[in-house]
Order: C-alpha cells, then structure tokens, then sequence
C-alpha cells in the first residue's frame, strides 16, 4: 500500500460540528456570473447575511454532518494547468497514489493535448472522501507553491479572484460544474454562495461563460486547505441534491486551439480538427463525453448490446476508448448530425441512470 504523504488531521472531520468561523465576505461573481444572484444585496456588512440567516442556515445550505446521502457518489471534474499537473502526479505517481491510498477515492488527469496548457483532474469516490481528496491536491498544490508562479491572461486559466494566493496558505481549485446544478450551489438570490464563503472564509467565483464547446461553467474556489475541506464537503451535498439534472451536459474537453484564443462564447461542438464537416445535405460534428471507468461496463452491456442499441437508434456513431492505467476515465467519442449526437447522449446518460438505480436497489 502506497505510504501517505498527507496529514489527516483537518479541523472538522465528518460527523464533527463545524467550527464558528467569521469572515469577511467576498461575494465575487465574474462580470455578474450568475443571473439570479442579487449582486448588490449585504444585509450584513462582511457576512453577506443577516443574523437570523445566520442561525437557521441549515434551512437553506446542507449541514456539514447530514449524513443523508453519505454513501452516494460524486464525480468532480477540475481542471488545471500542465505545470500544475505535474505537481498533483508526483515523480513516478507518488502525490496522485498517495491521495487515492488516504482518501479511498478514484483520481486521474488526462492526457496533455499538444498546443494545450489544460488538464482535466477527476476524482469519484463519496461525497466526504471527494472533499478530502480535493482538499489534499490543493494541499500539494501548496506545498509546490505553483498558484503563485503562473499568470495565465486567457480564460479560463486566468485566475477569477483579484486576491492573490498566499504562499504556502492559500490555494485555487476550478471546478467545472455543469450550467445545470448552478441553481442549487448558488441558491435563490445567490445566498448559498455567501454563505458558503461567509462560513467557511473562502472565496467562491463563477464564470458568466461556459466552456468552450461544453455547458459546463468554472466555480474558483480560493482558501486555505481546512477551509476548502469544509467548504467543499458542503458543496458536495448542494450538488447531490441535483445531480439527475446532469443528464445531457456537453462536458468540456482542452483543445490545443482553445488555450490562447480566448473565447467566451457558448457551446460549440467540432470534431477533432476542431471543424465541423458536411456529408451532402447534412453538417456532421463530434462531440466526447467522460465516464468513470467503472460504469462503462454498464454503458457497452454484455456483449456490446447496449452500446449497439444506441448506435441503433441515435443513428450516431459511437466509439470507446482503450482504458489506461492510471486514468479513472474512459472517453465516448460521438459523430454525427446534431440530433444523432444528442439523441445518443440522452440514451447514454438514461441507461447510466438506469444502472445506478439497479445498483442501488441491489
């Protein structure tokens, strides 16, 4: 068993009550990230909400210690830079296995695409053992001092907050969270999203943009490892209480042509030469979707019966990558005429849902 690089002592451990934290709130939405978040609204100056609020705040943010969905299973999806990558792997794997050791989580980066600076670092595992396993990257993030040493100036690498990271205290994670669970991590009139940073004394950003190519949205999460702990053990639980709403999400994929352009726009779907083709009448992209390894098996069914179907009925073609060691994901590449692809992708996401609730009743 790999030895553990990371101390597990955090300040507040599952079934442990949160500790009083005061702090001053740093309400901070990317060029007005989110619609529904009231930016001008402070009922109480550094806090962001009101006393009562305050009190009753597990009426509107899940409580640290419910334990109601403990054993249900998450999947983050966080990106980072090369150079970051570099740190959260280790020589010969050391950080990466480490983490998976303590933590009892899957974790893996995929591959560097060329004329790309991004990587996507993905961990599953319950919803706590996730908090923690994010937490320790952030901490060999830290300990590598690399947030503070690289200045990207293109979305969406470029830092969101104005705040400076601290050396060897404070770090950021980005976290690609789908356009459709937004609603329930930042709550009616944003007042999750304050008092997730008002609690927990981090600061919490989300992009106005989505992804290139995806509906997926950046949420910067910037604090000190405890504080993130805590913070995204509570995130985990707003996620949960959505997560059927992920059905049709067009995750987002680093492109070698993506990283210097700096588009904001909406999504857009290209093949893997990063144009859409035309066969006749009809206009042919690609897009990928990413599933942990251990649901493909679900996904292909016994000898490739399931998978078959989709094709079939989508009219799309579908192919699977190879699995890799060291990489907890496996990627769905899917080619087609934009109903075709849709079409697959909602049969997808309903025979994993279909699996899920399978396994769950077992």
């Amino acid at each position: 068993m790999t030895e553990s690089l990371f101390d597990t002592k955090f300040t507040s451990e599952p079934s442990t009550a949160n500790s009083e934290s005061s702090a001053n709130n740093r309400m901070e939405l990317d060029n007005g990230a989110d619609a529904g978040v009231n930016h001008t609204s402070n009922p109480a100056a550094g806090t962001g909400i009101d006393h009562d609020q305050n009190i009753g705040q597990t009426k509107v943010l899940p409580s640290i210690n419910d334990n109601t969905n403990a054993g249900a299973l998450i999947n983050y999806r966080v990106l980072v830079s090369a150079k970051e990558s570099g740190c959260l792997i280790g020589q010969n794997g050391a950080v990466i296995d480490s983490i998976r050791a303590e933590t009892n989580t899957k974790a893996g980066i995929s591959k560097l695409q060329p004329g790309s600076h991004e990587r996507i670092l993905t961990v599953s595992g319950t919803l706590d053992n996730s908090a923690k396993a994010l937490s320790y990257f952030a901490q060999a993030l830290c300990n590598a001092r690399v947030a503070n040493t690289l200045n990207y100036n293109y979305f969406p690498l470029k830092q969101l907050s104005p705040v400076p990271c601290i050396d060897e205290e404070t770090t950021i994670l980005r976290l690609l969270i789908p356009n459709a669970q937004m609603g329930t991590l930042i709550g009616s009139k944003g007042i999750r999203i304050q008092q997730i940073q008002s609690m927990y004394n981090i600061s919490m950003i989300a992009s106005k943009a989505f992804l290139q190519g995806s509906n997926e949205r950046l949420v910067e999460l910037q604090g000190t490892v405890d504080n993130l702990y805590d913070a995204l053990r509570v995130i985990s639980r707003c996620l949960i209480e959505d997560f059927s709403s992920i059905v049709g999400t067009n995750y987002y994929v680093p492109k070698g042509s993506s990283a210097n352009n700096g588009n904001l726009n909406g999504p857009t779907r290209r093949d893997s030469s990063g144009s859409s083709r035309r066969y006749g009448n009809l206009s042919v992209s690609t897009t990928t979707l990413t599933f942990p390894n251990d649901v493909v098996g679900a996904l292909i069914g016994k000898n490739g019966s399931r998978i078959q179907g989709v094709r079939k009925i989508s009219g799309a073609t579908i192919t699977i990558s190879n699995e890799v060691e060291n990489q907890s994901d496996r990627v769905f590449t899917i080619t087609g005429p934009s109903h075709a692809i849709e079409k697959a992708k909602s049969l997808l996401y309903h025979n994993l849902q279909r699996a899920k609730k399978i396994s769950d009743d077992i």
